[in-house]
């Protein structure tokens, strides 16, 4: 028998196009933001049964079948993607180093989401790059009890710093953000671009994270850093320890 699709099966193919791949997890964190039903697994295992949605890496299997607890990497199939009338990827989606940049900005759109559902942040909106076409991976904005913001994300960028000074001055100038968050998967890597940004103009504008950072402490309470390494609380209260929110996530793999 056919099956029937749903607002919320189409809120999911949106959410998948939108980052192109997605964990099982922020599927059901983006949809319960739409006020949407978050137990979605059985439906996640008829539309990848179905073909609806195909990770194309099971080599005609289905092996985490009998493994439901097993992370899931969601991607739209061809048939999907027809059927959605969307242009197919252009990136190369079962690279290992894409998955993992691509997975890392959803890590952080669902943090903030936590972080909304806590209270320590409201009226949260959330793009991604591919909507916009500005270098940038993400465009978000909220706003704290005394603060709004205006931000671009940067993730773990492998470009020349001039390069993506260049993207950030775009940015600013256009006052698209007023704020850009650089965010690295590692300390060296992270000193290494506040070294490279010291100088430059627009060193005011930029806060600096690691993933283990945010991932740890929350986006909001996190020691977001200057290009001086000082630190700058979001939330602009004294934070004298750590809150673990997310034991279990760590830097997508």
């Amino acid at each position: 028998m056919a099956i029937q699709l749903s607002d919320r099966d189409t809120l999911i193919f949106k959410y998948i196009e939108e980052h192109k791949v997605l964990l099982e997890k922020h599927i059901s964190w983006f949809i319960s933001a739409d006020d949407k039903p978050v137990l979605i697994r059985d439906r996640l295992r008829k539309l990848f049964y179905l073909d609806y949605l195909l990770c194309q890496r099971h080599d005609g299997k289905l092996p985490w079948w009998t493994t439901p607890t097993k992370p899931l990497v969601y991607m739209l199939s061809p048939m999907t993607q027809d059927l959605l009338n969307i242009e197919y990827n252009q990136v190369d989606l079962s690279n290992p180093d894409i998955q993992r940049h691509l997975l890392e900005i959803a890590n952080i759109r669902m943090l903030m989401l936590v972080d909304e559902k806590a209270g320590f942040l409201k009226n949260f909106a959330w793009s991604t790059e591919h909507a916009h076409k500005n270098n940038l991976d993400a465009l978000l904005s909220f706003e704290t009890e005394t603060q709004k913001y205006s931000i671009g994300i940067i993730n773990n960028q492998n470009k020349d710093h001039k390069e993506i000074e260049q993207n950030i001055s775009k940015n600013l100038s256009d006052k698209t953000i007023e704020t850009v968050w650089l965010i690295s998967r590692d300390e060296i890597t992270q000193n290494n671009l506040q070294k490279a940004f010291s100088n430059s103009s627009y060193a005011n504008s930029i806060s600096f994270a690691t993933h283990h950072e945010i991932y740890q402490s929350g986006v909001i309470k996190a020691k977001w850093q200057n290009t001086s390494g000082q630190i700058n609380l979001l939330c602009h209260e004294t934070v004298n320890t750590t809150v673990n929110l997310h034991p279990n996530l760590s830097p997508a793999v």
